[in-house]
């Protein structure tokens, strides 16, 4: 585990391939055996990444949320907002990866808020799929 840390650390120097390693780094985290120190590490680099203005790390961090909060959906409530608000980013494909993670990170304390904001994203999509 402590190979991983480092490696984060090392990694995450503010270039793309750097990026890369921290987001392989995350996805390793995901699928080992959980380690409290370790995904709190991953947490921390999601949240950077989706905060990004850059739309690659953006959409990093949405696909590494979904992922994380597929196993551990306590890490999801800290980003809700931030969340959120990545559905009126102009990317495309950044909305849409957001609406599957909504989908998954909603729970019954966040649902009237999840769902409001999901159905005024779908009444003013363009996006024909996304509208049936």
């Amino acid at each position: 585990y402590e190979v991983l840390h480092q490696v984060m650390k090392r990694a995450d120097s503010g270039i793309n391939v750097g990026y890369a390693i921290v987001y392989e780094c995350i996805r390793t985290i995901i699928r080992i055996y959980p380690n409290a120190m370790l995904l709190d590490t991953a947490a921390a680099s999601i949240s950077r990444f989706i905060g990004s203005d850059n739309p690659n790390l953006k959409y990093f961090g949405v696909t590494a949320l979904a992922q994380i909060v597929q196993d551990h959906p306590s890490y999801a409530g800290p980003h809700q907002m931030i969340v959120l608000d990545c559905l009126e980013d102009p990317d495309e494909t950044i909305q849409r990866r957001t609406l599957d993670l909504l989908y998954r990170m909603t729970t019954p304390k966040n649902v009237k808020i999840v769902v409001t904001k999901m159905q005024a994203f779908l009444k003013k999509s363009k996006d024909q799929f996304l509208r049936k």
